[in-house]
């Protein structure tokens, strides 16, 4: 378990993971980075202790290569394909791992990843762990990498016919996929706007609809209390799963990247 809140010029940001009620590890990873606009969450996968493994492997590997690739004048696109190549790093060192010991077979983890610059976001996910925009409504900003989101956007059915097994079977799975690709969002932010990143702990327990409910009223309060509020309703709801949440509020222009400009 984790709580934090960090608060910089431009924003604040709080998180916050929780085993919930049925799991005895927590298999997700969290990292915020707000003072260099940096914030993943990985949901991860597998036996034993393989699945705490991977998702840690996923934050560590991505953060370490954002860290060592992109500086305040790597221009959007780098660092975009820089983001993606995160991703595929942590794809390939968890094949690796899986190869090399028998124990670790079928770990995997998912990834969504938000990197703020000026009044730009960028985020960059694979498998169905979420970004969210709350502002006056709420937008989910990642579609799940799974079959059943597949069989809604590609063959037409409706939400409410999919299977529930459906929903859980990944596309995309770092280290279990046999190829990642990771997609890319941009997204122009406004003063008060929520980033909300999370684990599908949280939004199998909470709809979109509640998740805004909590969130709206409270965009001006401090964020580890809005973070407890929504953690709380998804244990409240049965808490199934590890539960994780990050909230990001933009205040203002600015962040990491402060001297390079916004695309037209």
């Amino acid at each position: 378990m984790a709580l934090s809140g960090v608060r910089n010029l431009t924003m604040q940001a709080a998180f916050k993971s929780d085993v919930g009620k049925r799991r005895k590890n927590n298999e997700d990873a969290v990292l915020v980075d707000a003072k260099r606009a940096i914030f993943i969450v990985a949901d991860g996968m597998g036996g034993a202790r393989a699945g705490e493994m991977a998702s840690r492997m996923a934050v560590e590997v991505t953060y370490d290569h954002l860290m060592s690739t992109v500086t305040p004048e790597t221009p959007l696109a780098e660092i975009e394909d820089q983001m993606k190549t995160a991703v595929l790093r942590v794809h390939d060192t968890i094949k690796f791992s899986t190869q090399n010991n028998p124990a670790l077979a079928g770990m995997g983890t998912t990834i969504v990843i938000a990197m703020v610059r000026d009044n730009l976001a960028l985020i960059c996910h694979a498998g169905d762990s979420r970004a969210y925009l709350i502002r006056e409504d709420i937008r989910q900003l990642t579609p799940d990498h799974s079959r059943g989101a597949q069989l809604v956007a590609e063959e037409g059915v409706a939400p409410a016919d999919v299977p529930k097994k459906d929903w859980h079977a990944l596309t995309q799975a770092l280290g279990k996929s046999e190829t990642i690709q990771p997609e890319i969002n941009r997204l122009n932010l406004k003063p008060m706007d929520i980033l909300l990143l999370c684990s599908d702990g949280l939004t199998d327990m909470v709809s979109d609809r509640k998740i805004a409910k909590i969130v709206k009223p409270r965009r001006e309060d401090m964020l580890e209390s809005v973070v407890d509020r929504l953690v709380a309703a998804a244990l409240e709801s049965g808490g199934i799963d590890n539960v994780s949440v990050v909230l990001v509020r933009h205040e203002d222009a600015g962040g990491f990247f402060l001297r390079t400009p916004l695309l037209p």
